[in-house]
Protein backbone atom coordinates (compact mmCIF):
# COMPACT_ATOMS: atom_id res chain seq x y z
CA UNK A 1 0.00 0.00 0.00
CA UNK A 2 1.43 3.36 -1.03
CA UNK A 3 1.02 6.72 0.72
CA UNK A 4 -1.21 9.30 -0.89
CA UNK A 5 -0.33 12.82 -1.95
CA UNK A 6 -2.12 15.46 0.08
CA UNK A 7 -4.00 17.96 -2.07
CA UNK A 8 -4.01 21.41 -0.66
CA UNK A 9 -7.52 22.16 0.54
CA UNK A 10 -7.05 25.04 2.89
CA UNK A 11 -4.49 27.80 2.93
CA UNK A 12 -2.31 27.59 6.02
CA UNK A 13 -1.38 30.58 8.13
CA UNK A 14 1.84 31.92 6.70
CA UNK A 15 4.30 34.56 7.67
CA UNK A 16 4.03 37.20 4.95
CA UNK A 17 6.37 36.89 2.02
CA UNK A 18 8.11 33.81 3.47
CA UNK A 19 4.76 32.02 3.49
CA UNK A 20 4.09 33.05 -0.08
CA UNK A 21 7.52 31.79 -1.14
CA UNK A 22 6.85 28.48 0.62
CA UNK A 23 3.57 28.14 -1.27
CA UNK A 24 5.33 28.84 -4.55
CA UNK A 25 8.03 26.24 -3.90
CA UNK A 26 5.33 23.75 -2.88
CA UNK A 27 3.41 24.31 -6.13
CA UNK A 28 6.60 23.91 -8.19
CA UNK A 29 7.49 20.73 -6.32
CA UNK A 30 4.06 19.30 -7.02
CA UNK A 31 4.53 19.86 -10.75
CA UNK A 32 8.01 18.31 -10.73
CA UNK A 33 6.65 15.27 -8.89
CA UNK A 34 3.83 14.93 -11.43
CA UNK A 35 6.39 14.87 -14.24
CA UNK A 36 8.59 12.31 -12.47
CA UNK A 37 11.43 14.68 -11.53
CA UNK A 38 11.68 13.43 -7.98
CA UNK A 39 15.06 14.91 -7.01
CA UNK A 40 13.94 18.37 -8.09
CA UNK A 41 10.64 17.92 -6.24
CA UNK A 42 12.44 17.00 -3.03
CA UNK A 43 14.76 20.02 -3.30
CA UNK A 44 11.81 22.37 -3.74
CA UNK A 45 9.86 20.85 -0.85
CA UNK A 46 12.86 21.37 1.41
CA UNK A 47 13.06 24.99 0.27
CA UNK A 48 9.37 25.41 1.07
CA UNK A 49 9.93 24.02 4.56
CA UNK A 50 12.91 26.27 5.10
CA UNK A 51 10.63 29.22 4.44
CA UNK A 52 7.74 27.77 6.44
CA UNK A 53 8.65 24.81 8.70
CA UNK A 54 4.96 24.35 9.56
CA UNK A 55 3.82 23.75 5.97
CA UNK A 56 1.86 20.52 6.60
CA UNK A 57 1.26 19.72 2.93
CA UNK A 58 4.97 20.06 2.13
CA UNK A 59 5.83 17.84 5.10
CA UNK A 60 3.35 15.21 3.94
CA UNK A 61 4.59 15.21 0.35
CA UNK A 62 8.23 15.18 1.42
CA UNK A 63 7.35 12.21 3.60
CA UNK A 64 5.93 10.49 0.53
CA UNK A 65 9.15 11.02 -1.44
CA UNK A 66 11.30 9.78 1.43
CA UNK A 67 9.04 6.77 1.94
CA UNK A 68 9.22 5.83 -1.74
CA UNK A 69 13.02 6.15 -1.52
CA UNK A 70 13.15 3.69 1.39
CA UNK A 71 13.99 6.33 4.01
CA UNK A 72 11.24 5.30 6.41
CA UNK A 73 12.66 6.89 9.55
CA UNK A 74 12.82 10.33 7.93
CA UNK A 75 9.41 9.85 6.35
CA UNK A 76 7.88 9.05 9.74
CA UNK A 77 9.30 12.28 11.17
CA UNK A 78 7.65 14.28 8.38
CA UNK A 79 4.30 12.54 8.72
CA UNK A 80 4.29 12.86 12.51
CA UNK A 81 4.91 16.60 12.38
CA UNK A 82 2.32 17.06 9.61
CA UNK A 83 -0.23 15.14 11.69
CA UNK A 84 0.48 17.41 14.67
CA UNK A 85 -0.11 20.46 12.48
CA UNK A 86 -3.32 19.12 10.93
CA UNK A 87 -4.78 16.78 13.57
CA UNK A 88 -7.40 14.42 12.24
CA UNK A 89 -6.38 14.84 8.61
CA UNK A 90 -7.31 11.53 6.97
CA UNK A 91 -4.64 11.44 4.25
CA UNK A 92 -1.76 12.34 6.55
CA UNK A 93 -2.80 9.76 9.13
CA UNK A 94 -3.20 7.13 6.42
CA UNK A 95 0.30 7.87 5.14
CA UNK A 96 1.68 7.82 8.68
CA UNK A 97 0.06 4.43 9.33
CA UNK A 98 1.43 3.06 6.06
CA UNK A 99 5.00 4.10 6.93
CA UNK A 100 4.64 2.73 10.47
CA UNK A 101 3.52 -0.61 9.10
CA UNK A 102 6.34 -0.75 6.57
CA UNK A 103 8.77 -0.01 9.41
CA UNK A 104 7.53 -3.01 11.39
CA UNK A 105 5.53 -0.95 13.90
CA UNK A 106 2.42 -2.90 13.09
CA UNK A 107 0.45 -2.42 16.30
CA UNK A 108 0.69 1.37 15.98
CA UNK A 109 -0.24 1.21 12.30
CA UNK A 110 -3.32 -0.94 12.85
CA UNK A 111 -4.51 1.27 15.73
CA UNK A 112 -4.46 4.36 13.48
CA UNK A 113 -6.18 2.54 10.62
CA UNK A 114 -8.95 1.30 12.93
CA UNK A 115 -9.53 4.88 14.08
CA UNK A 116 -9.69 6.02 10.45
CA UNK A 117 -12.09 3.26 9.43
CA UNK A 118 -14.52 3.69 12.31
CA UNK A 119 -16.17 6.92 11.03
CA UNK A 120 -15.60 5.93 7.37
CA UNK A 121 -16.54 2.22 7.14
CA UNK A 122 -16.83 2.36 3.33
CA UNK A 123 -13.21 3.34 2.75
CA UNK A 124 -11.95 0.26 0.89
CA UNK A 125 -8.35 1.49 0.85
CA UNK A 126 -8.13 1.77 4.64
CA UNK A 127 -9.91 -1.57 5.08
CA UNK A 128 -7.44 -3.28 2.74
CA UNK A 129 -4.41 -1.67 4.41
CA UNK A 130 -5.69 -2.79 7.80
CA UNK A 131 -6.03 -6.30 6.40
CA UNK A 132 -2.47 -6.20 5.06
CA UNK A 133 -0.93 -5.21 8.39
CA UNK A 134 -3.07 -7.68 10.35
CA UNK A 135 -1.74 -10.29 7.92
CA UNK A 136 1.78 -9.21 8.80
CA UNK A 137 0.91 -9.61 12.49
CA UNK A 138 -0.17 -13.19 11.77
CA UNK A 139 -3.83 -12.53 12.55
CA UNK A 140 -4.98 -14.18 9.36
CA UNK A 141 -8.69 -14.60 10.01
CA UNK A 142 -9.13 -10.98 11.03
CA UNK A 143 -7.00 -9.89 8.07
CA UNK A 144 -9.21 -11.90 5.72
CA UNK A 145 -12.36 -10.20 7.00
CA UNK A 146 -11.00 -6.71 6.24
CA UNK A 147 -9.67 -7.71 2.83
CA UNK A 148 -13.04 -9.27 1.97
CA UNK A 149 -14.71 -6.06 3.15
CA UNK A 150 -12.48 -4.07 0.81
CA UNK A 151 -13.40 -6.35 -2.09
CA UNK A 152 -17.10 -6.05 -1.29
CA UNK A 153 -16.67 -2.29 -1.62
CA UNK A 154 -14.40 -2.48 -4.69
CA UNK A 155 -14.41 -5.92 -6.40
CA UNK A 156 -11.57 -5.03 -8.79
CA UNK A 157 -9.16 -3.86 -6.06
CA UNK A 158 -6.21 -6.05 -6.95
CA UNK A 159 -4.18 -5.47 -3.79
CA UNK A 160 -6.97 -7.02 -1.72
CA UNK A 161 -7.12 -10.05 -4.04
CA UNK A 162 -3.35 -10.34 -3.86
CA UNK A 163 -3.15 -10.34 -0.08
CA UNK A 164 -6.07 -12.73 0.29
CA UNK A 165 -4.09 -15.08 -1.96
CA UNK A 166 -1.06 -14.56 0.30
CA UNK A 167 -3.16 -15.51 3.33
CA UNK A 168 -4.20 -18.77 1.67
CA UNK A 169 -0.55 -19.36 0.82
CA UNK A 170 0.47 -18.74 4.44
CA UNK A 171 -2.13 -21.29 5.49
CA UNK A 172 -0.51 -23.78 3.14
CA UNK A 173 -3.47 -23.84 0.75
CA UNK A 174 -1.88 -23.05 -2.60
CA UNK A 175 -4.98 -24.25 -4.47
CA UNK A 176 -7.10 -21.62 -2.71
CA UNK A 177 -4.41 -19.00 -3.38
CA UNK A 178 -4.56 -19.78 -7.11
CA UNK A 179 -8.38 -19.66 -6.98
CA UNK A 180 -8.25 -16.19 -5.40
CA UNK A 181 -5.90 -14.97 -8.11
CA UNK A 182 -8.29 -16.30 -10.74
CA UNK A 183 -11.00 -14.12 -9.20
CA UNK A 184 -8.81 -11.08 -9.73
CA UNK A 185 -8.08 -12.18 -13.31
CA UNK A 186 -11.80 -12.27 -14.02
CA UNK A 187 -11.84 -8.59 -13.13
CA UNK A 188 -8.62 -7.86 -15.04
CA UNK A 189 -7.52 -10.69 -17.34
CA UNK A 190 -4.52 -8.63 -18.46
CA UNK A 191 -3.06 -8.28 -14.95
CA UNK A 192 0.52 -9.49 -15.44
CA UNK A 193 1.32 -9.49 -11.71
CA UNK A 194 -1.64 -11.80 -11.04
CA UNK A 195 -0.41 -14.20 -13.73
CA UNK A 196 3.10 -14.03 -12.25
CA UNK A 197 1.86 -14.91 -8.76
CA UNK A 198 -0.34 -17.67 -10.14
CA UNK A 199 2.65 -19.18 -11.95
CA UNK A 200 4.57 -19.20 -8.66
CA UNK A 201 1.85 -20.91 -6.65
CA UNK A 202 0.84 -23.48 -9.24
CA UNK A 203 2.88 -26.52 -10.26
CA UNK A 204 2.68 -26.96 -14.02
CA UNK A 205 2.70 -30.49 -15.46
CA UNK A 206 1.04 -30.15 -18.86
CA UNK A 207 2.65 -28.25 -21.78
CA UNK A 208 -0.88 -27.77 -23.17
CA UNK A 209 -2.06 -26.01 -20.00
CA UNK A 210 -4.53 -23.23 -20.86
CA UNK A 211 -2.83 -20.86 -18.38
CA UNK A 212 0.41 -21.20 -20.30
CA UNK A 213 -1.41 -20.35 -23.53
CA UNK A 214 -3.07 -17.32 -21.88
CA UNK A 215 0.30 -15.94 -20.74
CA UNK A 216 1.77 -16.37 -24.22
CA UNK A 217 -1.22 -14.56 -25.76
CA UNK A 218 -0.90 -11.69 -23.33
CA UNK A 219 2.84 -11.41 -23.92
CA UNK A 220 2.27 -11.21 -27.66
CA UNK A 221 0.48 -7.87 -27.26
CA UNK A 222 2.35 -5.05 -28.94
CA UNK A 223 1.32 -2.37 -26.41
CA UNK A 224 2.34 -4.32 -23.30
CA UNK A 225 4.24 -2.19 -20.74
CA UNK A 226 7.82 -3.21 -19.98
CA UNK A 227 6.97 -4.09 -16.36
CA UNK A 228 4.29 -6.52 -17.54
CA UNK A 229 6.72 -8.13 -20.00
CA UNK A 230 9.11 -8.67 -17.09
CA UNK A 231 6.44 -10.37 -14.95
CA UNK A 232 5.29 -12.60 -17.81
CA UNK A 233 8.82 -13.55 -18.90
CA UNK A 234 9.66 -14.70 -15.38
CA UNK A 235 6.32 -16.53 -15.29
CA UNK A 236 7.20 -18.50 -18.43
CA UNK A 237 10.66 -19.25 -17.10
CA UNK A 238 9.15 -20.83 -13.99
CA UNK A 239 6.51 -22.75 -15.95
CA UNK A 240 8.99 -24.25 -18.42
CA UNK A 241 11.27 -25.14 -15.51
CA UNK A 242 8.34 -27.01 -13.96
CA UNK A 243 7.87 -28.83 -17.26
CA UNK A 244 11.56 -29.74 -17.49
CA UNK A 245 11.97 -27.74 -20.71
CA UNK A 246 15.21 -26.17 -19.53
CA UNK A 247 16.42 -24.38 -22.70
CA UNK A 248 13.03 -22.66 -23.04
CA UNK A 249 13.01 -21.83 -19.34
CA UNK A 250 16.46 -20.25 -19.46
CA UNK A 251 15.56 -18.29 -22.58
CA UNK A 252 12.56 -16.71 -20.84
CA UNK A 253 14.51 -16.07 -17.64
CA UNK A 254 17.23 -14.39 -19.70
CA UNK A 255 14.65 -12.17 -21.39
CA UNK A 256 13.04 -11.23 -18.06
CA UNK A 257 16.39 -10.43 -16.50
CA UNK A 258 17.53 -8.36 -19.48
CA UNK A 259 14.34 -6.29 -19.36
CA UNK A 260 14.54 -5.89 -15.59
CA UNK A 261 18.18 -4.84 -15.63
CA UNK A 262 17.42 -2.32 -18.36
CA UNK A 263 14.63 -0.82 -16.26
CA UNK A 264 16.97 -0.17 -13.31
CA UNK A 265 19.14 2.39 -15.07
CA UNK A 266 22.14 3.50 -13.04
CA UNK A 267 21.30 1.23 -10.10
CA UNK A 268 21.69 -1.96 -12.17
CA UNK A 269 24.45 -4.18 -10.87
CA UNK A 270 24.93 -2.31 -7.59
CA UNK A 271 25.98 -4.52 -4.71
CA UNK A 272 24.54 -2.41 -1.92
CA UNK A 273 27.66 -2.69 0.23
CA UNK A 274 31.07 -1.05 0.18
CA UNK A 275 33.65 -3.80 0.58
CA UNK A 276 36.69 -1.52 0.81
CA UNK A 277 35.13 0.82 3.38
CA UNK A 278 33.76 -2.00 5.54
CA UNK A 279 37.04 -3.89 5.72
CA UNK A 280 38.95 -0.66 6.40
CA UNK A 281 36.65 0.49 9.23
CA UNK A 282 35.82 -2.76 11.01
CA UNK A 283 39.17 -3.77 12.43
CA UNK A 284 40.26 -5.32 15.73
CA UNK A 285 41.20 -1.80 16.86
CA UNK A 286 37.64 -0.54 16.32
CA UNK A 287 36.11 -3.47 18.19
CA UNK A 288 38.60 -2.94 21.02
CA UNK A 289 37.90 0.81 21.23
CA UNK A 290 34.13 0.32 21.29
CA UNK A 291 34.03 -2.82 23.41
CA UNK A 292 31.42 -2.58 26.13
CA UNK A 293 28.98 -0.69 23.88
CA UNK A 294 25.50 -1.85 23.06
CA UNK A 295 23.33 -4.27 25.01
CA UNK A 296 23.93 -7.86 26.11
CA UNK A 297 20.41 -8.89 25.08
CA UNK A 298 20.06 -12.33 23.49
CA UNK A 299 16.70 -11.42 21.94
CA UNK A 300 17.88 -10.67 18.38
CA UNK A 301 19.13 -13.50 16.17
CA UNK A 302 20.54 -12.64 12.75
CA UNK A 303 20.37 -15.14 9.89
CA UNK A 304 22.49 -13.96 6.97
CA UNK A 305 24.01 -15.10 3.71
CA UNK A 306 23.49 -14.69 0.00
CA UNK A 307 19.83 -14.47 -0.97
CA UNK A 308 18.57 -17.97 -1.87
CA UNK A 309 21.15 -19.69 0.32
CA UNK A 310 18.76 -21.34 2.81
CA UNK A 311 18.09 -18.45 5.18
CA UNK A 312 14.31 -18.95 5.02
CA UNK A 313 14.61 -22.66 5.83
CA UNK A 314 16.91 -21.96 8.78
CA UNK A 315 14.53 -19.32 10.14
CA UNK A 316 11.55 -21.66 9.76
CA UNK A 317 13.35 -24.36 11.74
CA UNK A 318 14.18 -21.87 14.50
CA UNK A 319 10.70 -20.30 14.49
CA UNK A 320 9.14 -23.73 14.98
CA UNK A 321 10.51 -23.57 18.54
CA UNK A 322 8.06 -22.19 21.09
CA UNK A 323 10.61 -19.64 22.34
CA UNK A 324 11.43 -18.18 18.92
CA UNK A 325 9.51 -15.62 16.89
CA UNK A 326 10.41 -15.45 13.21
CA UNK A 327 10.23 -11.78 12.20
CA UNK A 328 11.35 -12.31 8.61
CA UNK A 329 13.38 -9.76 6.67
CA UNK A 330 13.60 -6.61 8.78
CA UNK A 331 15.02 -3.31 7.54
CA UNK A 332 15.93 -2.03 10.98
CA UNK A 333 19.70 -2.37 10.58
CA UNK A 334 19.66 -0.45 7.30
CA UNK A 335 17.70 2.33 9.00
CA UNK A 336 20.26 2.39 11.82
CA UNK A 337 23.12 2.94 9.36
CA UNK A 338 21.29 6.00 8.02
CA UNK A 339 20.80 7.33 11.56
CA UNK A 340 24.45 6.78 12.40
CA UNK A 341 25.51 8.81 9.38
CA UNK A 342 23.18 11.62 10.49
CA UNK A 343 24.63 11.46 14.00
CA UNK A 344 28.03 12.26 12.52
CA UNK A 345 26.61 15.56 11.31
CA UNK A 346 26.56 14.52 7.67
CA UNK A 347 30.35 14.89 7.43
CA UNK A 348 30.84 11.20 6.64
CA UNK A 349 28.79 8.26 5.46
CA UNK A 350 28.39 4.83 7.01
CA UNK A 351 30.59 3.04 8.02
CA UNK A 352 33.24 5.81 8.20
CA UNK A 353 30.95 7.73 10.55
CA UNK A 354 31.64 5.14 13.28
CA UNK A 355 34.97 6.86 13.91
CA UNK A 356 33.01 9.89 15.14
CA UNK A 357 30.19 8.16 17.03
CA UNK A 358 30.08 8.40 20.82
CA UNK A 359 29.61 5.08 22.65
CA UNK A 360 26.50 6.53 24.32
CA UNK A 361 24.89 6.89 20.89
CA UNK A 362 25.48 3.21 20.13
CA UNK A 363 24.06 2.28 23.51
CA UNK A 364 20.90 4.28 22.90
CA UNK A 365 20.39 2.82 19.43
CA UNK A 366 20.84 -0.71 20.72
CA UNK A 367 18.37 -0.22 23.57
CA UNK A 368 15.77 1.32 21.26
CA UNK A 369 16.19 -1.52 18.78
CA UNK A 370 15.54 -4.10 21.49
CA UNK A 371 12.52 -2.17 22.80
CA UNK A 372 10.96 -2.02 19.34
CA UNK A 373 11.77 -5.68 18.69
CA UNK A 374 10.15 -6.76 21.96
CA UNK A 375 6.95 -4.75 21.50
CA UNK A 376 3.90 -6.99 21.33
CA UNK A 377 5.78 -10.26 21.77
CA UNK A 378 4.18 -13.10 23.76
CA UNK A 379 5.77 -13.58 27.16
CA UNK A 380 7.36 -16.94 26.28
CA UNK A 381 9.44 -15.56 23.38
CA UNK A 382 13.15 -15.20 24.15
CA UNK A 383 14.56 -15.01 20.59
CA UNK A 384 13.47 -13.01 17.53
CA UNK A 385 15.03 -13.86 14.18
CA UNK A 386 15.86 -11.31 11.50
CA UNK A 387 16.62 -13.15 8.28
CA UNK A 388 17.47 -10.23 6.02
CA UNK A 389 20.16 -12.11 4.03
CA UNK A 390 22.21 -9.06 3.10
CA UNK A 391 22.77 -8.18 6.73
CA UNK A 392 26.02 -10.07 6.15
CA UNK A 393 27.38 -6.62 5.31
CA UNK A 394 26.37 -5.37 8.79
CA UNK A 395 27.92 -8.07 10.98
CA UNK A 396 30.41 -5.58 12.39
CA UNK A 397 27.64 -3.20 13.44
CA UNK A 398 25.66 -6.13 14.89
CA UNK A 399 28.60 -7.06 17.11
CA UNK A 400 29.00 -3.46 18.31
CA UNK A 401 25.31 -3.10 19.17
CA UNK A 402 24.60 -6.67 20.34
CA UNK A 403 27.86 -8.29 21.48
CA UNK A 404 26.13 -11.53 22.57
CA UNK A 405 23.61 -11.85 19.75
CA UNK A 406 23.68 -15.11 17.81
CA UNK A 407 24.51 -14.94 14.10
CA UNK A 408 23.88 -17.80 11.66
CA UNK A 409 25.58 -17.64 8.27
CA UNK A 410 23.97 -19.75 5.54
CA UNK A 411 26.08 -21.03 2.65
CA UNK A 412 25.19 -22.83 -0.58
CA UNK A 413 26.94 -23.98 -3.73
CA UNK A 414 27.87 -20.77 -5.63
CA UNK A 415 26.40 -21.95 -8.94
CA UNK A 416 23.10 -22.98 -7.33
CA UNK A 417 23.00 -19.75 -5.33
CA UNK A 418 23.61 -17.45 -8.27
CA UNK A 419 21.29 -19.35 -10.61
CA UNK A 420 18.48 -19.26 -8.04
CA UNK A 421 18.94 -15.50 -7.71
CA UNK A 422 18.88 -15.14 -11.49
CA UNK A 423 15.53 -16.93 -11.56
CA UNK A 424 13.90 -14.48 -9.10
CA UNK A 425 12.13 -11.28 -10.07
CA UNK A 426 13.00 -9.43 -6.87
CA UNK A 427 10.60 -6.57 -6.17
CA UNK A 428 13.27 -4.43 -4.53
CA UNK A 429 16.97 -4.67 -3.82
CA UNK A 430 19.28 -7.35 -5.22
CA UNK A 431 20.02 -5.18 -8.25
CA UNK A 432 22.96 -7.41 -9.12
CA UNK A 433 20.76 -10.48 -9.64
CA UNK A 434 19.62 -9.65 -13.18
CA UNK A 435 22.93 -10.43 -14.89
CA UNK A 436 25.19 -13.48 -14.54
CA UNK A 437 28.26 -11.24 -14.73
CA UNK A 438 26.94 -8.97 -11.98
CA UNK A 439 26.02 -11.98 -9.85
CA UNK A 440 29.50 -13.46 -10.15
CA UNK A 441 31.12 -10.19 -9.05
CA UNK A 442 28.66 -9.78 -6.18
CA UNK A 443 29.29 -13.33 -4.98
CA UNK A 444 33.06 -12.80 -5.00
CA UNK A 445 32.67 -9.61 -2.95
CA UNK A 446 30.36 -11.39 -0.53
CA UNK A 447 32.91 -14.20 -0.08
CA UNK A 448 35.70 -11.69 0.51
CA UNK A 449 33.65 -9.88 3.16
CA UNK A 450 32.72 -13.10 4.96
CA UNK A 451 36.43 -14.04 5.01
CA UNK A 452 37.11 -10.66 6.65
CA UNK A 453 34.44 -11.25 9.31
CA UNK A 454 35.91 -14.67 10.14
CA UNK A 455 39.20 -12.95 10.93
CA UNK A 456 38.04 -9.91 12.92
CA UNK A 457 34.55 -10.49 14.33
CA UNK A 458 34.43 -10.99 18.11
CA UNK A 459 32.42 -14.02 19.09
CA UNK A 460 32.31 -15.52 15.62
CA UNK A 461 29.14 -17.05 14.18
CA UNK A 462 27.58 -20.39 13.24
CA UNK A 463 27.89 -21.46 9.60
CA UNK A 464 25.34 -23.81 8.05
CA UNK A 465 25.76 -25.33 4.58
CA UNK A 466 22.47 -25.82 2.75
CA UNK A 467 23.56 -29.11 1.21
CA UNK A 468 24.54 -30.47 4.64
CA UNK A 469 21.28 -29.23 6.15
CA UNK A 470 19.02 -31.05 3.70
CA UNK A 471 21.17 -34.21 3.78
CA UNK A 472 21.63 -34.44 7.57
CA UNK A 473 18.53 -32.55 8.58
CA UNK A 474 17.96 -33.57 12.19
CA UNK A 475 21.64 -33.25 13.10
CA UNK A 476 21.90 -29.75 11.68
CA UNK A 477 18.51 -28.67 13.05
CA UNK A 478 19.63 -29.71 16.53
CA UNK A 479 22.89 -27.78 16.00
CA UNK A 480 20.90 -24.63 15.18
CA UNK A 481 18.69 -24.89 18.28
CA UNK A 482 21.69 -25.69 20.48
CA UNK A 483 23.53 -22.63 19.14
CA UNK A 484 20.52 -20.53 20.16
CA UNK A 485 20.99 -21.92 23.69
CA UNK A 486 17.51 -23.45 23.72
CA UNK A 487 16.28 -26.90 24.67
CA UNK A 488 15.43 -29.15 21.77
CA UNK A 489 11.79 -29.44 20.62
CA UNK A 490 10.57 -32.05 18.12
CA UNK A 491 8.40 -29.39 16.44
CA UNK A 492 11.58 -28.08 14.78
CA UNK A 493 11.66 -31.23 12.62
CA UNK A 494 8.14 -30.47 11.36
CA UNK A 495 8.96 -26.87 10.41
CA UNK A 496 6.70 -27.09 7.33
CA UNK A 497 3.65 -27.36 9.62
CA UNK A 498 4.49 -24.12 11.45
CA UNK A 499 1.98 -21.43 10.52
CA UNK A 500 3.76 -18.11 10.29
CA UNK A 501 4.15 -15.35 7.73
CA UNK A 502 6.94 -15.82 5.18
CA UNK A 503 7.61 -12.76 3.00
CA UNK A 504 10.32 -14.10 0.74
CA UNK A 505 10.78 -15.73 -2.63
CA UNK A 506 11.03 -19.06 -0.74
CA UNK A 507 7.51 -18.71 0.65
CA UNK A 508 6.05 -21.89 -0.80
CA UNK A 509 9.14 -24.06 -0.29
CA UNK A 510 9.00 -23.79 3.51
CA UNK A 511 5.49 -25.30 3.39
CA UNK A 512 7.07 -28.55 2.16
CA UNK A 513 9.10 -31.20 4.01
CA UNK A 514 12.86 -31.17 3.39
CA UNK A 515 13.69 -32.01 -0.21
CA UNK A 516 16.98 -32.30 -2.06
CA UNK A 517 15.92 -31.39 -5.60
CA UNK A 518 17.47 -27.91 -5.31
CA UNK A 519 20.92 -29.40 -4.70
CA UNK A 520 22.99 -29.13 -7.90
CA UNK A 521 20.01 -27.74 -9.77
CA UNK A 522 22.52 -25.79 -11.84
CA UNK A 523 23.29 -28.97 -13.81
CA UNK A 524 19.96 -28.58 -15.65
CA UNK A 525 21.32 -25.32 -17.07
CA UNK A 526 25.02 -26.17 -17.34
CA UNK A 527 25.26 -25.31 -21.03
CA UNK A 528 24.24 -21.69 -20.29
CA UNK A 529 26.44 -21.02 -17.27
CA UNK A 530 29.92 -20.57 -18.67
CA UNK A 531 29.84 -16.75 -18.11
CA UNK A 532 28.94 -17.40 -14.48
CA UNK A 533 31.70 -19.97 -14.04
CA UNK A 534 34.26 -17.61 -15.55
CA UNK A 535 33.09 -14.72 -13.42
CA UNK A 536 33.26 -16.70 -10.19
CA UNK A 537 36.78 -17.93 -11.04
CA UNK A 538 38.25 -14.48 -11.71
CA UNK A 539 41.12 -13.31 -9.53
CA UNK A 540 40.92 -9.61 -10.39
CA UNK A 541 40.88 -7.09 -7.52
CA UNK A 542 37.46 -6.44 -6.00
CA UNK A 543 37.95 -2.85 -4.88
Amino acid sequence: MKPRKLKRKKKQPANGSRGAEADRYFAQATEHKRQGRLAEAETLLRRALKKNPDHAEALNNLGNLLFENGENTKALTCYRKAADLLPGNHEILYNYATALGQSGRLSEATAILRDLLSPNPDNYRVAASLGVFLHDLGRLEEASSYLEKALALKPDYFEAHRFLALIFRDQGDLEAAVHQLRKSLKQRPDNALAWYLLSRYKKFKDPEDSDLASIHRLLAGSELPAEDRIFLSFSLGKIYDDLGHYPEAFSWYRQGNSLKRGSLGRTAGQTGFKLREITRVFTPDLFSRLSGCGTDSLLPVFIVGMPRSGTTLVEQIAASHSSVFGAGELKKLRDLTLELAESAGGSSTYPDCLHKIAPSRLNNLAKRYIQELATGLPGDITRVTDKMPTNFSHLGLIRLLFPKAQIIHCRRNPLDTCLSNYFQNFEEGNECSFSLDDLALYYRKYEALMAHWREVLPGGFLEIDYEDLVTNFETKAREIISYLELDWQESCLSFFKTRRIVHTSSDWQVRQPVYKTSVERWRNYEEFLEPLREGLAKKSPLY
